[in-house]
């Protein structure tokens, strides 16, 4: 009885967490054609978490990436971040494991949801990525 208790308030905590990371639809260029989910989550002052998971068409279909991103300044009226993140391209029995950077644009286009990443992940080999995101609130 115990153990029900402590994991239904460990649950509880857990879950409520959840609710307050805003999710986002992404898609661009990261190998190949590739569209997934993300969400993220600010943890300190200038500091977000922010994990996904997306589809591409590549050689290895599956990428998921979990890191920080790190608010810089800005770049004209668009808010700048490093975004700092370990990612996993998986598919056809094999799994690489590598990290990314990337550069951050909120609100591109002068739209407050959306925003646009450029960078690159190396995971056994360097791999573009150009992507635009629309968060839903």
């Amino acid at each position: 009885m115990k153990k029900l208790i402590l994991s239904v308030l460990a649950l509880s905590v857990l879950v409520s967490s959840c609710f307050a990371m805003t999710p986002a639809v992404i898609g661009g260029i990261r190998d190949g054609l590739a569209i997934g989910l993300m969400a993220d989550n600010p943890i300190a002052k200038n500091v977000a978490l922010r994990f996904g998971i997306e589809a591409n068409s590549g050689n290895q279909p599956l990428v998921a990436f979990f890191g920080g991103k790190f608010y810089l300044g800005a770049a004209g009226s668009m808010p700048l971040s490093l975004g700092l993140h370990g990612v996993a391209y998986s598919g056809n029995n094999n799994t690489d494991i590598g990290f990314g950077l990337s550069a951050i644009f909120d609100r591109a286009f002068g739209v407050k949801p959306m925003f646009m990443e450029i960078g690159v992940d190396v995971a056994s080999k360097a791999r573009l990525q150009f992507q635009l995101g629309y968060k839903i609130y």
